[in-house]
């Protein structure tokens, strides 16, 4: 009987501390270090949604983007499906509010699949507005917003 009791409490363990370390990552850093580990980074408008998350009005399982240009690397398809995070995968969530339909964005990508995970572990991408790149930062505990301009940022991701 104890030893029933013992194995139940060391499966239930298991179970707990798996889901406390399901998203365990170390940040690759700013976009453009981010960008540097990238194999690929793309000009991306978003275009649609996948299917909407129970747990946040404006969270959704993907997104569907077309791709305005290969910034970095090569991709064959004209326009990829984004992966977010449900809550533990350590990717990116797609967020109706950030990632708004026509919207464009600089984004780094680890694979070369037409569906394939968001980001995750570091600022992944920048939106693009008016030929300015805008990211957000985290400084002395607080998350701050900046920009680059577009054509310089370009240019160096260009030449990773």
């Amino acid at each position: 009987m104890i030893n029933r009791i013992l194995t139940t409490l060391l499966i239930l363990f298991v179970f707990c501390i798996g889901d406390a370390v399901a998203c365990s990552c170390s940040s690759k850093g700013h976009f453009v270090d981010y960008a540097s580990q990238s194999k690929r980074v793309i000009r991306a408008r978003i275009v649609s949604y996948g299917e909407r998350l129970s747990h946040g009005e404006t969270l959704f399982e993907s997104m569907s983007v077309d791709v305005v240009s290969v910034v970095k690397g090569s991709l064959s398809f004209k326009s990829i499906v984004l992966l977010g995070d449900s809550g533990h995968l350590c990717r990116d969530y797609v967020d109706s509010r950030h990632f708004e339909i026509g919207k464009e964005f600089l984004i780094a990508l680890h694979g070369d699949e037409a569906i394939q995970p968001f980001g995750g572990c570091g600022e992944a991408w920048l939106e693009i507005d008016s030929g300015v790149a805008k990211g957000r930062d985290w400084v002395d505990g607080e998350l701050r917003e900046y920009a680059l301009p577009l054509q310089d940022l370009l240019k160096t991701l260009s030449q990773n």
